[in-house]
């Protein structure tokens, strides 16, 4: 964790970054003046210092000036060239107006964190002078940058998300197993991959896997490896997925749909740290961190008799809960903009304007398959618009479809398929798919619910949904 002192008076609007850069996950303390910071701390001990102008012009004891370590960014509230020239002169990396929007400064402040890493790494490769064993020494590692920042692959900034991040990292540097619940689309994998990079084990590999997409007869072989001949076309031995991830991350994605079996041998791996590939008598031993996730309610299923409760209780360690897209306030534009600019270099195309039309319709969409949902429609949006604009039209989502139309076309069985309150995921998705079925092709459907064609048929059989009947002419 790197640490930052600001220096600044009480009354300065630098005062104010104190918190946001805590939530980011920077250790800071804060001191009214240079001679305060002097007396109660070591300044070279800090990775930065943050100075507001007015500290600077506030010294008066030359042995208190700014030291040349660790480095500084001074901002101003008066801004001008000559001081701006004079604050670099005398060692400051940066030199910005206050007040300065937190994306801005934490830029600065990152870069400048990279900069002091880059050069105790340069300085490492010529000290060749052997050293002794340390303790408590740190591996090491990337430095990524802060969580919610779209640098580091996971964007936000709502009080949800700000909660999320706390809490990740707290658990990233453990080994405890992780469970992460949250709705279908809203990121679960890009979380587990953060707590990986996080991690002390983020030189080796994570590997995700999607117990829904395994067909039921092969997922224990794909898990847990196999042995020659141990079932019909087993012509070779296979160590599978939990050995390749040994010494790193395992993500099991939708472990809901883990069958009762895999759910058994899945459980000796958490007891005993070893697996028995399919046919082998003698087991191995394997070092993984376990990360799963689901949308489903896994105590409901343990009551149903669907999920073992030993494995339950094994994997409810540490829970993470991500938030639907829907709860996420502002952040829906966040990720629009970001998503959008994403696409256009995807599909080559030139920059386009994200316009208030265009958030007002992101904004007013009910997004059921949350952040996936979101790609998709901008997707679509960069494709159809004009080169020059961007038209919130070309969205195609189900909510700027005629209210009027869709409910003359209705069926009986759809109208009485009202949508009460309190619904769960697998009720809104039934709802839509009967409400819309009849105007929209299985393709589009699928588009617009953030998914495959191949998981609206899964979901389709799972849940009984009956396609639309062509009538006989």
């Amino acid at each position: 964790m790197h640490s930052i002192m600001i220096i600044c008076p009480d009354n300065s609007l630098l005062k104010e970054s104190e918190r946001w850069l805590s939530k980011y996950g920077f250790q800071i303390n804060t001191s009214q003046s240079f001679e305060q910071a002097n007396k109660y701390y070591d300044l070279s001990a800090f990775d930065l210092m943050l100075v507001d102008q007015l500290a600077i012009e506030q010294l008066s004891d030359p042995a208190n000036e700014i030291p040349s370590t660790p480095k500084h960014i001074v901002l101003d509230a008066k801004p001008s060239l000559s001081t701006g020239v004079n604050c670099m002169a005398e060692g400051a990396v940066y030199y910005l107006p206050l007040p300065t929007d937190t994306e801005t400064l934490l830029k600065h402040v990152v870069n400048t964190l990279e900069q002091k890493d880059q050069e105790q790494s340069s300085q490492q490769l010529f000290d060749n002078t052997p050293s002794g064993p340390r303790l408590f020494a740190q591996p090491d590692r990337e430095e990524t940058l802060p969580l919610g920042t779209p640098g580091s692959g996971i964007i936000g900034q709502c009080p949800p998300m700000l909660e999320l991040f706390s809490d990740m990292r707290k658990v990233a540097g453990t080994d405890v197993t992780v469970l992460i619940r949250g709705e279908s689309g809203t990121g679960k994998e890009l979380v587990a991959k953060a707590l990986h990079n996080l991690s002390q084990r983020q030189k080796h590999a994570i590997i995700s896997v999607n117990c829904a997409a395994i067909p039921e007869n092969l997922i224990e072989s794909e898990l847990f490896g196999h042995e020659k001949g141990a079932f019909t076309g087993a012509t070779a031995a296979h160590d599978g997925l939990i050995f390749a991830a040994d010494k790193g991350t395992l993500f099991l994605d939708e472990i809901g749909e883990l069958p009762l079996e895999a759910q058994a041998r899945l459980l000796r791996v958490l007891q005993e740290g070893e697996i028995r590939r399919v046919g082998a008598t003698q087991s191995t031993k394997v070092d993984i961190r376990l990360i799963t996730a689901t949308h489903r309610n896994l105590f409901e299923m343990v009551k149903n008799g669907q999920f073992r409760e030993d494995l339950y209780y094994r994997l409810y360690v540490m829970e993470l809960l991500l938030p639907p897209l829907r709860e996420r306030d502002n952040d829906i534009s966040i990720l629009a903009e970001a998503l959008l600019e994403k696409t256009c270099q995807k599909h080559n195309r030139p920059p386009l304007a994200y316009s208030r039309s265009f958030d007002k319709a992101i904004r007013a969409h009910h997004w059921p398959g949350n952040v996936r949902e979101l790609e998709n429609a901008i997707e679509r949006a960069v494709i159809l618009s004009p080169l020059d604009r961007l038209e919130a039209a070309n969205l195609k989502l189900a909510s700027q479809q005629s209210t009027t139309d869709l409910y003359n076309n209705k069926t009986q069985e759809e109208k009485s398929a009202a949508l009460p309150q309190g619904t769960t995921l697998d009720d809104y998705f039934k709802h839509f798919v009967l409400t819309h079925q009849h105007k929209m092709t299985e393709t589009q459907l699928a588009h617009s619910l953030g998914i495959s064609r191949k998981s609206l048929w899964e979901r389709r059989q799972k849940l009984a949904i009956p396609k639309k009947v062509t009538a006989e002419r």
